[in-house]
């Protein structure tokens, strides 16, 4: 039988979550990134009116606020740093991801994201028990989780695991919002991003209690009416129900090419058509 090194030390025990570290200075410089990036890649972000206002409510809410997304892309997380850049800059952020991902890009755990392992029988447990221990410590926390637990086409019936509605519960003075989330082309050859926000009203009883099953029916409920409306709204490809958050200037066709027509007098804008009315 081989022998051990002299000095051999044991492999860490694999822990179900790996806490995150917020760092303001740096969120502020990820933000500025991440507008840029946006900027390049997408012509527009685009939030639906009456959106904003809800998120100024909340934004000086001295408890907890609970955000819940859907999950249709690699963008959403980034979406949520442009959402938290508009009136919440003076809220911190937690977020959970799946623990190797965030091993493999650590500086995530600089804008609050926390590991947790899906495949740990006690993960939601130790999730629930990580974030209110944060709840507890920072005077505005703000929580981002995708509650289907997985990628999903924005177009699916909305089904949810239980964490999200586990922690509403724990916490009954917590806000809770929605947030719906497109991608979708209209004019331009760059894709957009269209949202829609909407708060969960607390599903109380007479007794002034919210057990866990209502806050899930209550969030499965507002999640699927928000991601419709929002469905409804891209599909009318009517800007005017939208405040552009970023970008949305005049749709072009190729950057040569427009300047060849601004040559010629001519404008490279593609003009959205109207719609004819239905008989």
């Amino acid at each position: 039988m081989a022998r051990q090194p002299p000095h051999s030390v044991p492999p860490p025990v694999p822990t179900p979550l790996l806490p995150g570290e917020y760092r303001p200075r740096f969120v502020r410089v990820f933000t500025r990134y991440t507008r840029g990036l946006f900027t390049r890649k997408f012509h527009a972000v685009r939030l639906a009116h009456g959106g904003r206002d809800t998120l100024a409510a909340l934004a000086s809410v001295p408890g907890p606020v609970i955000v819940l997304l859907n999950h249709a892309s690699w963008w959403d997380p980034l979406v949520c740093v442009i959402i938290g850049n508009l009136e919440w800059t003076g809220r911190t952020a937690m977020a959970p991801i799946d623990v190797s991902q965030l091993r493999r890009f650590g500086f995530f755990r600089k804008l609050g994201l926390f590991g947790v392992d899906p495949s740990a029988h006690d993960g939601v447990r130790a999730m629930s028990e990580y974030v209110s221990r944060r709840f507890e410590h920072d005077p505005r926390p703000t929580l981002w989780i995708t509650p289907q637990g997985r990628f999903t086409d924005a177009r699916e019936p909305v089904r949810l695991r239980p964490g999200a509605a586990a922690i509403a519960a724990r916490w009954s003075a917590c806000r809770v919002v929605c947030v719906a989330i497109e991608y979708s082309f209209w004019l331009d050859q760059r894709p957009e991003v269209f949202m829609r926000v909407e708060e969960i009203t607390p599903p109380r009883d007479a007794s002034g209690y919210i057990p866990l099953r209502r806050w899930l029916a209550a969030m499965t409920s507002v999640m699927q009416r928000n991601a419709d409306q929002l469905a409804s709204l891209v599909m009318a490809r009517d800007p005017g129900c939208f405040e552009c958050v970023l970008g949305g200037g005049s749709a072009r066709i190729n950057p040569l090419y427009d300047w060849w027509l601004n040559l010629r007098g001519k404008s490279g804008a593609i003009q959205q058509r109207r719609r004819s009315a239905v008989p």
